[in-house]
């Protein structure tokens, strides 16, 4: 039989050596002959399962899976592997396409920085989809401390459930404590749930529908802006609908010397009120 050195045999695959050697040595593609001088040596025959091995491993399965693989293989088996692999494929490539989005969403927040500064304080009514987030009540005062915590937590439920993305956060500050003496009781953090994750468990809704919006340089704790903002609901003949959503926009990591606050977007959700 004409052997085939372990330099041929990696040369016509387009591998290493190296990588022939640790194939040896994990017991997934071993040599046919070992001389007195340790020199490996192939056999032609053993071709098609290095070249499978290879197609394997080029489509992103991993060695120890293949090894399990080919040495009991057969067509039910070889079927088996590929589907179980096509399926983590388009796990992986939602996913991806998942991270895609919410990159791209924050990036164009921060490339509208500018058209922001334009607008700062200023109300308006926008149109907002519905938004699937996840709620924690505040359990101290509220405080920078504790909106990071707080944060912190929902951001755990999310990951706990194979969502390792936010969509946006930020605090819900509830309709029914805006009268009272302290406004932001019963005020907690949110996390957006992104689309892509509908089966997030204990997940709440924040309605589609008309909000009155302001952007602005302040924690959610800082009530003089809501204040500004509710005073222009009531002079424009709005009534609220909903609970109060203080978004985050730009966070700590951001802070500078002139602004030493979140960047937010406050959104009331509103009606106008038909005389």
């Amino acid at each position: 039989m004409n052997y085939l050195s372990i330099s041929k045999m990696a040369e016509i695959h387009n591998i290493s050596r190296q990588t022939l050697i640790f194939y040896d040595k994990i017991g997934l593609f071993c040599p046919v002959k070992i001389d007195e001088k340790g020199y490996r040596y192939y056999s032609p025959y053993q071709i098609p399962f290095l070249r499978e091995i290879c197609f394997l491993k080029n489509a992103g399965i991993k060695l120890e899976v293949i090894r399990d693989h080919i040495r009991n293989r057969n067509t039910n088996t070889a079927i088996s592997l590929l589907e179980s692999h096509r399926e983590q494929i388009d796990r992986e490539i939602a996913q991806l396409m998942e991270a895609k989005r919410v990159i791209e969403k924050r990036t164009q927040v921060y490339k509208s920085i500018n058209s922001y500064q334009e607008v700062l304080y200023k109300p308006y009514v926008d149109f907002y989809p519905e938004r699937q987030v996840i709620f924690l009540p505040y359990k101290e005062k509220i405080e920078k401390r504790t909106l990071h915590l707080t944060l912190m937590k929902a951001w755990s439920i999310l990951i706990e459930q194979n969502c390792r993305l936010s969509d946006g956060f930020g605090t819900i500050i509830k309709r029914d404590s805006l009268e009272k003496a302290n406004p932001l009781e019963g005020s907690g953090v949110y996390a957006v749930v992104p689309a892509e994750h509908p089966e997030i468990k204990s997940a709440i809704s924040i309605p589609a529908g008309q909000y009155a919006c302001m952007y602005k340089y302040g924690m959610p704790y800082d009530l003089q802006f809501l204040d500004d903002l509710l005073q222009w609901i009531k002079d424009n003949h709005y009534r609220i609908v909903g609970d109060v959503v203080d978004a985050c926009l730009l966070d700590t990591t951001f802070y500078t010397s002139e602004n030493d606050v979140d960047l937010c977007h406050l959104q009331i959700p509103v009606e106008k009120i038909v005389e």
